[in-house]
């Protein structure tokens, strides 16, 4: 769980820092738009001015400059190009006629070469409303009255429907009686000053009375770009995006596993036992996904081990039946004491293996489940190994069995006591069958590694087929009976048992000539 939510944190982390950097680095993003927008308003003014300026003397250059900055406007500057420092890309835009906007603190101030010359004319911007809009717009109205004065009234208009093609906005004449704007602003027309009026977000207007006249000239609307219009809700959409693509980067490869999980388990539970769910180390629900596969594999495993059971019931379970039966039918027939007697003697004995058969069923049953509680115990191992021996070889005196111990001088091991009681005893049952005349029980030990070995001097087992003994009901010998007994159940439960000791069972050729088994495991 920490592991889902810190990935999810890191990618809100993610997407928040990126929308930092975007704010931080704001006016480099929006520099061209600005540039733009600023060369939009003021370029009509800089044609202008140089129509002006092409007509005079460079001398006189400064005197027209100090006509146009008259009424308390900004101040427009000449400014020799080598007067400032710009960056090699800007020079180069500068030299071939373009306008720079350079940002400061808290101007922003456009540059443009004038004509072919050595001059820069230098326009401020400030970022503010209605003092600002006044101040940037003076020096266009002084442009624009000069001009005016300079034709016949009656001319005016054309002459401004002229200057206005150099203008990204509408540049009209009106006569003040046409105008309708609130007293006070009315007032501030008449007695010179520059009036601003907004009306919305897309319309507002700059007003300037032509000095003794009636007429205004009135330059707007201004249509300020997309960006600049809408700048918070474009950086708060950009931020919704940033947290919705990193909740979805979050949230795919989470629900993408969730579909797998699900189309596995379907498959699962319509009988494709064999299905798996192909998570990575990566995803977050790695872990899920091995519980599901560990708890597939048991499921698999006891469904497979049930229908081994069964098939091998019915098989075993068919003999001693089938026995019984035709005991029963000849018991029936049959008028002689003697053979009454004997097929009464071989009924018991088909019980007394259905009994035995059944109890075997009932201990590998015990013994396919899931691993139990294992209670290590730290035995001595001489006395131990000497009592098993004892009980499994009591009643067979035609075999010699020894027992020793080698290795290290340390004769204690740690194992499940009873469990592995269990396996040896299998072992020796095993052995007995086989063996001619003798069988020997060693236990090894070296450093951690501890082993019990069993080896007879029976007829031993091919090489082909250790593998396949350790298979439940599996017998390599097809002519056991009663005579031999067994029903190839021993070494499997032997086999289960030391799986659950981290161990295995290990079998080779034996130095008496039969078959060597050996229980080996890592001691704890």
């Amino acid at each position: 769980m920490g592991r889902l939510f810190f990935k999810l944190y890191s990618i809100l982390v993610l997407a928040v820092v990126v929308y930092y950097l975007v704010v931080s680095n704001l006016d480099t993003i929006l520099h061209g738009t600005l540039e733009k927008y600023y060369r939009d308003l003021s370029g009509g003014t800089y044609t202008l001015i140089e129509k002006q300026l092409i007509r005079l003397p460079e001398e006189q250059w400064p005197e027209l400059l100090s006509l146009l900055n008259k009424g308390g406007g900004y101040q427009l500057q000449l400014l020799p190009v080598n007067s400032l420092i710009f960056s090699p890309a800007d020079k180069e835009r500068l030299m071939h006629g373009e306008m720079v906007v350079l940002n400061g603190s808290d101007t922003s101030q456009s540059y443009q070469r004038i004509l072919q010359s050595d001059w820069l004319l230098q326009f401020p911007f400030e970022q503010s409303e209605s003092e600002d809009n006044q101040r940037l717009s003076r020096s266009t109205f002084n442009l624009f009255e000069k001009l005016l004065q300079e034709k016949p009234r009656n001319h005016w208009q054309a002459t401004l429907e002229e200057i206005s093609q150099d203008f990204s906005f509408p540049v009209v004449l009106l006569n003040i009686t046409e105008m309708h704007l609130t007293d006070p602003l009315q007032q501030r027309l008449v007695e010179g000053e520059i009036v601003w009026q907004f009306i919305d977000d897309d319309n507002d207007y700059l007003y300037h009375r032509v000095v003794d006249s009636t007429y205004v000239i009135r330059m707007g609307p201004f249509s300020e770009p997309l960006t600049l219009n809408y700048l918070q809700t474009i950086l708060l959409l950009t931020l919704a995006v940033l947290v919705a693509l990193a909740t979805l980067f979050w949230i795919y490869p989470l629900w993408r596993d969730l579909k797998q999980m699900g189309m596995t388990a379907e498959a699962f539970g319509q009988g494709d036992f064999n299905v798996r769910v192909p998570l990575t180390k990566r995803s977050v629900l790695h872990r899920f996904g091995e519980i599901f596969n560990g708890m597939a594999g048991r499921i698999q495993g006891l469904i497979s081990s049930h229908k081994e059971l069964t098939n091998a019931v019915s098989h075993e379970l068919r003999t001693p039946i089938a026995r019984l039966r035709f005991g029963m039918e000849m018991l029936h027939t049959s008028t002689a004491k003697s053979d009454r007697q004997r097929y009464l003697e071989s009924m018991s004995a088909d019980i007394d293996e259905l009994d035995t058969l059944v109890a075997e069923l009932l201990t590998y049953a015990r013994f396919d489940r899931d691993k139990p509680i294992l209670e290590f115990q730290r035995q001595a191992v001489e006395p131990w190994m000497s009592d098993i021996i004892k009980q499994s070889i009591v009643g067979n005196n035609r075999l010699t069995v020894n027992y020793r111990i080698i290795g290290n001088n340390n004769h204690y091991a740690q194992f499940e006591p009873r469990l592995m009681a269990r396996a040896l005893a299998n072992l020796l049952q095993n052995a007995q069958r086989y063996a001619h005349s003798r069988i020997e029980v060693v236990f090894s030990q070296e450093a951690n590694r501890s082993c019990f070995i069993v080896d007879d001097d029976g007829s031993g087992i091919p090489e082909n087929q250790r593998t396949q003994i350790f298979e439940a009901f599996k017998r390599l010998d097809a002519s056991r009976d009663r005579e031999t007994g067994g029903y190839g159940l021993g070494l499997s439960i032997v086999q289960r048992i030391m799986q659950w000791h981290g161990g295995e069972v290990i079998v080779t050729d034996s130095p008496l000539g039969g078959a060597r088994f050996m229980l080996c495991w890592e001691e704890k």
